[in-house]
């Protein structure tokens, strides 16, 4: 007598019963069919990356910034051997090019995938109107910071900011010297409409009116500061080297094409920034600025243009990840927080009548760098705040001159050092982001009083009070300890009569000092 075997699924055991077997299968295909649905998208937006002659063209103009890039490319044009092309699988087609308007009618045409931009100046062409808004253009990447390729030379007789006031200064309009310029002049309590604007249509000219001796100061890009410095007796009175983080450079695309091609867009940040964190290295620097110099024909020697490198921090993705504000703990300036900043100050000044500028949010895409995940290690964190060694001599940094001062009436309870909230906010909003900006100057802290009371009651008091402000600002920001001189000058300073409530409130501030 035979027995009938139970049915069953192929794959499955023989001991399942048929409905465990039905019930596990339709589980498998759920898994599977979620997976293809959800998952497709993202095989889709990698799947183009492959495809055959698929390239990315991107326009720049001749800088040695772009000099990283060039070099992991092999030079400006599609190399199947570079390691853009066989480690990030992106042909790459650069197309230089000086004239900003031609660059912008090829990313209009679609002939350009992407092209250079500058965060600080952006607004100026970002109003709603214009060509750049209308295209739903975005900046996807960082990819420098100015280290002392903006230069602000002045005469020598200029020893501070606010001896500007009145001074003819020669400077090309539209330009990123433009945010050098203005950060200066804000560090010391001036605007534009302090001092005589001289604008040329180009750097080149606003050097030669210096050197001419028709302008009392000037705003140049390296290595014009040389010339301005050995015409006559000059001085350089700030630089991007002191002021690190107001200029800076990336990339920007129209928003369909970004979507469009995500992920030749991912893989070529990706390699950007795999490329400017490798100048960390001596011998690839060097070796990106020989593969410059060829590819951009550039007539300069290589050493000239190694120079002009180190004149440049290269952004590495831990940069990007504090730029597009993606990390909660950064302190510090955010493409946000200066493209708004430039945005107000641009709006009706240094030549300008805008009227829409399209926001932060819209000017700006963070998901190409959200979407790396796999740069890690040392070489590719966010840089630090500037580190200052202990100071040799107290007395001598007392005693400096000051570039800048500011004044600020911070508010103490009676005889205490107590910061209460409200002067902590303003601190934030009238120190703070010139402590960022001038990240490389010292801050010399003076606390001063009004003469009531004990004259050396009042000089601890006051020191103690501005220790306090430098606590906080070291706790707010993260800035060195180093950073910080420390003056109690009790009633020792005043800048009104003592014989009035007013000029003793007016004797009863803070100053911040920013010195070389």
């Amino acid at each position: 007598m035979t027995t009938n075997k139970p049915f069953t699924l192929p794959g499955f055991p023989s001991h399942w019963t048929i409905g465990l077997q039905l019930f596990v299968l339709l589980l498998i295909v759920a898994v599977v069919g979620a997976g293809a649905y959800f998952g497709y998208p993202y095989l889709q937006q990698a799947s183009q990356a492959a495809k055959a002659g698929e390239t990315l063209r991107v326009g720049m103009n001749n800088f040695s910034g772009f000099a990283p890039g060039i070099w992991i490319n092999n030079g400006v044009k599609a190399d199947s051997e570079s390691r853009m092309s066989k480690e990030f699988g992106v042909k790459l087609e650069v197309v230089v090019q000086d004239d900003m308007n031609k660059l912008i009618s090829g990313l209009k045409s679609g002939d350009l995938d992407a092209i250079f931009t500058t965060t600080d100046i952006s607004p100026i062409s970002m109003d709603e109107s214009g060509d750049l808004a209308r295209m739903g253009v975005q900046q996807f990447l960082k990819i420098d910071d100015s280290r002392g390729a903006d230069v602000f030379i002045v005469d020598r007789s200029i020893q501070s900011v606010q001896q500007l006031k009145g001074k003819k200064i020669a400077v090309a309009l539209g330009f990123p010297s433009n945010t050098l310029l203005h950060a200066t002049l804000e560090a010391g309590g001036l605007t534009e409409k302090d001092v005589q604007i001289v604008a040329f249509p180009d750097p080149v000219a606003a050097k030669n009116a210096y050197i001419s001796d028709n302008a009392d100061a000037t705003v140049v890009w390296s290595p014009d500061d040389i010339a301005c410095l050995e015409a006559r007796p000059s001085k350089v009175l700030t630089s991007t080297e002191k002021m690190p983080n107001i200029i800076m450079d990336g990339f920007v695309a129209r928003k369909d094409v970004l979507e469009k091609k995500k992920a030749l867009f991912i893989n070529f940040s990706k390699a950007w920034l795999t490329a400017n964190a490798e100048m960390a290295d001596p011998t690839k620097l060097a070796a990106a600025a020989q593969v410059y110099k060829v590819a951009f024909e550039v007539s300069d020697p290589v050493k000239d243009i190694i120079e002009g490198m180190k004149k440049v921090h290269f952004a590495t993705y831990g940069d990007n990840i504090n730029f597009f504000g993606l990390s909660t703990d950064y302190t510090g300036i955010t493409g946000l927080s200066l493209y708004n900043k430039m945005a107000r100050v641009y709006k009706n000044g240094y030549g300008n009548d805008i009227k829409n500028i399209v926001p932060w949010n819209l000017a700006s895409n963070a998901s190409i760098v959200q979407a790396i995940t796999d740069l890690t290690g040392d070489i590719h964190q966010a840089e630090k705040q500037i580190e200052f060694a202990p100071v040799a001599s107290v007395a001598v940094e007392e005693a400096k001159p000051a570039l800048a001062t500011k004044s600020v009436s911070v508010n103490f309870g009676v005889n205490s050092a107590l910061l209460s909230e409200e002067e902590r906010d303003k601190i934030r909003r009238e120190v703070g982001a010139t402590a960022l900006e001038l990240a490389g100057f010292r801050v010399r802290i003076e606390g001063n009083t009004d003469s009531t009371g004990n004259r050396n009651l009042n000089i601890a008091l006051s020191r103690k009070r501005a220790q306090a402000v430098a606590d906080y600002l070291v706790k707010e920001y993260g800035f060195s300890t180093n950073r910080f001189i420390v003056v109690g000058n009790g009633p020792d300073k005043p800048v009104a009569a003592n014989d009035t409530e007013l000029g003793r409130a007016q004797n009863r501030r803070t100053d911040f000092e920013f010195i070389q």
